[in-house]
């Protein structure tokens, strides 16, 4: 049975690498300490979801495989990460559990269906899943040392090597 891509109308290339770039640029210049601890329930939902996004069975790693949730409860959990992303991330999360009570106990075509159904409600549902989306790929392309992108998954996928020196501790962290 086919699936079905999710599509992000409005979202170009272009708007996805600027919005790369600037989201990088802040992490760099925000202070490098860690913030208070993080409610992981919803984060159990967001894996979920990210096993929809990049399922088992594709030539490309999946988002348990490569660490997805594990990236971005890190990053999440840090202070340059953007406070504004983690409530949106959350809220949304909220929501759609809100209409989907038993999302986690769907099967993947079911989760998948829910997830087009919500993202088709209204474009604030829409921006909620790209975000989601964003934080994911980073955490497929990123440097392991951040969480993500576990045994270099998403380089060898890719063909990549990266480039050198790797950084040697996450966010700038005295070692």
């Amino acid at each position: 049975m086919p699936r079905e891509l999710i599509s992000f109308d409005g979202v170009t290339r272009r708007v996805f690498i600027t919005s790369s770039i600037i989201s990088g640029t802040i992490l760099v210049l925000m202070p490098q300490y860690s913030i208070s601890p993080i409610d992981i329930k919803p984060f159990k939902i967001i894996q979920a979801i990210q096993d929809v996004l990049f399922p088992k069975g594709l030539e490309a790693p999946s988002a348990l495989e490569f660490g997805a949730t594990n990236y971005l409860l890190r990053v999440s959990s840090h202070s340059s990460f953007v406070e504004f992303d983690l409530k949106f991330l959350i809220y949304g999360t909220n929501l759609l559990i809100e209409e989907e009570r038993d999302f986690l106990s769907m099967n993947a075509i079911d989760k998948d269906k829910a997830l087009k159904n919500f993202i088709s409600k209204s474009q604030k549902n829409k921006n909620w899943l790209s975000l989601l989306l964003y934080y994911t790929i980073e955490a497929l392309l990123s440097d392991p040392i951040y969480g993500g992108n576990r045994d270099e998954l998403g380089w060898r996928w890719l063909g990549h090597h990266s480039g050198k020196p790797k950084p040697q501790k996450p966010f700038g962290e005295i070692v």
